[in-house]
C-alpha cells in the first residue's frame, strides 16, 4: 500500500464506548491511504486498552499525562499530522465508507480549495438516523466551490461548516493558526474562516458523515425535548450570541478592506437580530436595532434575512420565528468539536 495522504485525527476523552465506532468507521473506508491518529486527553477509562486491541499499523496513539483541554487536544492533532490532508473526527461521530475517497478527490482535483465539507445525517446515541441529509449550504448541485469571500459572507449569517465533515490541506490549517485558546465554544468556526481568507472552500451535497447528538452533548442540552421552554430559549440566545462573538472576533483580527469588514459586520448583526426576534424579542427593540443597521448599511435591505425579518415583524408575533431562517442550523451548534464533551 502506498504512503498515507490523509490523517484522520480523533481527539478523545473517556468515550471508550463510542470511540470504537469512530475508529471502525475509518477502517471501513473505501479509500485506504490514510493514517488514524488518536489523541487521548488523559482518559481514565479503558481507552488505551481499546486502541491496543487494534492491530492495524495505520493506527497511532498518543496519550496525555494530564488533561490539556479541548482546544489543546485538537491542536496536538494538527501539530502531529504528517500528511498532505487532515480530517478531525469527533470521537462519537462516524464516517460513511466513501467519505475519504470523495473529499480527497476534490482536494486533488481543485488546487485552489483549502477545505472540503459535506452534508451529514444526525444520529442518536444508538446510531439511528434522526435527520437525513442536513446541508449547511443550501444547494442541489453535487459539488459547490465557494470562493473565500463568498464563503466568508455566508459565514456571517449561517454556520460555515459542520466541522466533523471537514477535511483540509494540513499546511492551510496550520497557516491559519490552528484553534485558539479561549474559544472553547465554536473554536473551529474562526479557524475555517481564517483558512477562507486565502483558500476556496468546497461543499459536497451528499451525507458522508453521521453526526451524533446525545445526552452528553451541549446540542442536546440546549435543544432537548425535555428542556423547559424558557430555559431552552435562554440557552439558544446564549449560543446565538456566541456565534456572533466568534464572527466579530474574526473580523477584528482579519486583514480585510474596511468596506468588506463593515458589510460582514452588518450581516453578522442582522443574523443576531433575526435570531433574537425569532426567539421572542420585543418588537420595538427589534425595529430599533434593524433601523440602526440599515442606517449604517442601507444595502443590507437587499439581503433575504432582512426581507424575512421585516415580513415577520410586520405580520406579528406568530410569524417572528420565520426571521431566524428556514433551517434549525441558524442556532444549533452542530459544527463545533466543543459541542460534545467540554472535557474532551
Amino acid at each position: 500500500m502506498s504512503a498515507a495522504t490523509v490523517t484522520v485525527g480523533i481527539p478523545t476523552y473517556n468515550r471508550v464506548g463510542l470511540l470504537q465506532g469512530a475508529i471502525d468507521s475509518v477502517l471501513a473506508q473505501e479509500y485506504e491511504h490514510f493514517r488514524i491518529l488518536i489523541s487521548d486527553n488523559a482518559s481514565t477509562d479503558a481507552t488505551s486498552a481499546l486502541v491496543a486491541s487494534y492491530r492495524d499499523p495505520r493506527i497511532d496513539y498518543v496519550q496525555s499525562d494530564h488533561n490539556v483541554g479541548v482546544i489543546g487536544n485538537f491542536n496536538r492533532l494538527i501539530e502531529l499530522a504528517d500528511t498532505d490532508f487532515l480530517m478531525l473526527l469527533s470521537d462519537d461521530d462516524r464516517l460513511y465508507p466513501d467519505y475519504l475517497r470523495s473529499v480527497v478527490e476534490v482536494l486533488e482535483q481543485h488546487s485552489s480549495v483549502g477545505l472540503v465539507h459535506t452534508a451529514f445525517d444526525e444520529l442518536d446515541i444508538d446510531s439511528r438516523v434522526q435527520q437525513r441529509d442536513i446541508r449547511v449550504v443550501k444547494t442541489r448541485v453535487p459539488l459547490t466551490i465557494e470562493s473565500g469571500p463568498r464563503f466568508l459572507e455566508r459565514s456571517m449569517t449561517s454556520l460555515p461548516t459542520c466541522f466533523s465533515t471537514v477535511t483540509g490541506r494540513t499546511h492551510a490549517i496550520r497557516e491559519a493558526g490552528a484553534m485558539r485558546a479561549g474559544e472553547e465554544l465554536f473554536g473551529d468556526m474562526r479557524l475555517v474562516m481564517r483558512v477562507a481568507l486565502k483558500w476556496d472552500v468546497a461543499f459536497i451535497a451528499r451525507p458522508l458523515v453521521g453526526f451524533r447528538v446525545h445526552d452528553d452533548t451541549q446540542t442536546r442540552s440546549v435543544f432537548g425535548a425535555d428542556a423547559e421552554q424558557d430555559e431552552a430559549t435562554n440557552r439558544a440566545l446564549t449560543y446565538g450570541q456566541a456565534l456572533h462573538d466568534r464572527r466579530i472576533g474574526f473580523l477584528a483580527d482579519a486583514e480585510l478592506p474596511k468596506q468588506t469588514r463593515d458589510r460582514y459586520r452588518a450581516l453578522a448583526s442582522l443574523r443576531l437580530l433575526a435570531d433574537r426576534a425569532g426567539l421572542g424579542a420585543p418588537c420595538l427593540q427589534t425595529w430599533a436595532g434593524f433601523a440602526q443597521i440599515v442606517r449604517l448599511h442601507p444595502r443590507i435591505l437587499a439581503h433575504p434575512i432582512a426581507w424575512r425579518l421585516v415580513a415577520a415583524q410586520s405580520g406579528g408575533r406568530s410569524l417572528r420565528r420565520v426571521a431566524s431562517g428556514a433551517s434549525p442550523l441558524a442556532l444549533r451548534p452542530r459544527s463545533s468539536p466543543e459541542v460534545e464533551s467540554p472535557s474532551r
